[in-house]
């Protein structure tokens, strides 16, 4: 991955990396979910969006640091070019400059007076964003946080907890065949495939959910006289790995004997990788399945 720029970079630092930036991106994920949330409460009656400025702000955050991006964030600087999966290349006609700022403004104007039903609303800010494609690289990474964002917004969802990049990913052409329908005024494509993404992801995470509790109530019953070791598993409920330093604020006794106990017995083992953390195996292999092997 990524060999243009990390040719010569030795392995674990390319792993690290990598790591980082996933690590990063998740922060202005969080970032962006926090700033909907405050801007609801503060301004109850108006549909939250990002400026064009503080688009431009997020952008740089959530490609900080990615090795396959070079050059900072923020509006594209020149002409854009999108690469199909079969090779095709096509140029945008917005150019930079004063003529994408102007596009940018729009879609941002369009976004707070719009009086759209909710998902729709969503499903056409994300188009047009990706049609204008402000940025060099990392449209569609935004674009999609942002249709998140929207339906966190309309209260849709709790949180940021549908795998649309892993959507796309797997759906590439279907979903840029319906960009370019938008692209040319034929909507109703894109809307039908923006309510299957949004349906078949929502339907996948609420089975990783349900599944990963049941192991863990499945692994809790394992432990009816150690109620600190099930208190640690309780924990797993909200973060996909423990360590002892993590623990020691948020259980009563020191978390060294339990966790002890928990890999005594199997329960838990070492992270793959990240040093000093316990994860329960069954449950890490739920997170990780890509959302196509669930039905």
């Amino acid at each position: 991955m990524h060999s243009r720029h990390l040719a010569r970079t030795p392995e674990p630092l390319v792993t690290g990396r990598i790591a980082a930036a996933a690590e990063r991106r998740a922060e202005a994920g969080l970032l962006a979910a926090a700033s909907t949330r405050a801007e609801i409460a503060e301004r109850p009656d108006c549909r939250p969006c990002f400026t064009p400025a503080a688009l431009s702000e997020l952008h740089t955050l959530i490609v900080a640091g990615d090795p396959s991006i070079p050059g900072p964030g923020g509006l594209r600087r020149s002409t854009a070019r999108i690469t199909w999966a079969d090779g095709q290349v096509f140029a945008l006609a917005v150019a930079p400059g004063r003529e994408l700022r102007d596009h940018v403004e729009r879609w941002y104007r369009w976004n707070v007076h719009t009086m759209a039903p909710s998902l729709d609303a969503a499903a056409l800010s994300m188009a047009r964003l990706l049609t204008v494609h402000p940025f060099a690289d990392g449209n569609g990474r935004t674009a999609r946080l942002l249709a998140q964002c929207d339906l966190l917004a309309a209260r849709l969802l709790p949180g940021l907890l549908l795998d649309l990049d892993g959507w796309v990913h797997t759906h590439r052409r279907a979903h840029d065949e319906a960009l370019a329908a938008a692209a040319e005024g034929r909507w109703a494509q894109w809307g039908s495939l923006f309510a299957r993404v949004v349906t078949e992801t929502a339907r996948h995470r609420t089975a990783t959910i349900t599944r990963y509790s049941t192991l863990l109530t499945e692994a809790a019953a394992l432990l009816p006289d150690d109620p600190v070791a099930a208190a640690v598993l309780t924990h797993l409920r909200s973060t996909p790995a423990v360590s002892a330093g993590w623990l020691r604020d948020r259980i009563t006794h020191a978390p060294e004997p339990a966790l002890a106990r928990l890999t005594a017995k199997g329960i838990l083992s070492p992270h793959p990788r990240l040093p000093g953390a316990l994860i329960h195996p069954p449950s890490l292999t739920v997170l990780d399945e890509p959302w196509t092997l669930v039905s």
